[in-house]
């Protein structure tokens, strides 16, 4: 059962990190919007575009290492590490009192505020929870139906994850 849970919250982190780095380069306008957040978060401008880069790098190849059962540690250890690094460099801005937009999922009328810091915990939370399902011996006897199952739930629940800005806005309005 625990195996389960595991493999769903790696199928639930790995959409996540795929959606969001699908949203920074949907287009041109996205690309360019995500290079110029940076700037709220102290990256100097030549040095944005890599910074981008290698944060959408970093976003994908998470997702594609969380899948496999040999590479999910791999992968919960660097959604971990990228979560740690999003909530220093959210922390960092709220700290300063500076308004920005969250781009974590395209563009977004949101700032970023403390319900990111809680949805980065929650996340954290799901990468540990992710490492129980990665022993190469529950690799041997996976149920079906149960996989489906479990991958169906952490689809939608990464759905919540990714429309979390608005679903927090329609319980807690400013």
């Amino acid at each position: 059962m625990i195996a389960y849970v595991g493999f769903g919250c790696r199928v639930l982190l790995a959409v996540v990190f795929l959606a969001a780095a699908v949203s920074k380069v949907r287009g041109r306008r996205d690309r360019a919007a995500f290079r110029a957040s940076l700037g709220a978060f102290g990256v100097k401008p030549r040095w944005r575009p890599a910074v981008a880069a290698a944060v959408i790098t970093c976003e994908l190849a998470t997702a594609v290492l969380l899948l496999a059962d040999v590479t999910a540690l791999a992968g919960s250890a660097a959604g971990a590490a990228l979560l740690i690094v999003f909530t220093v460099a959210i922390s960092s801005v709220l700290r300063r009192g500076t308004s920005v937009s969250c781009r974590c999922f395209g563009a977004s009328t949101q700032p970023l505020g403390r319900r990111h810091l809680v949805r980065n915990a929650i996340l954290l939370l799901i990468a540990a929870l992710g490492v129980t399902g990665t022993s190469p011996a529950t690799a041997l006897g996976w149920n079906p139906a149960a996989l489906m199952v479990s991958g169906f739930v952490a689809v939608i629940l990464a759905a919540l994850v990714i429309s979390y800005d608005d679903l927090v806005s329609a319980v807690l309005p400013r």
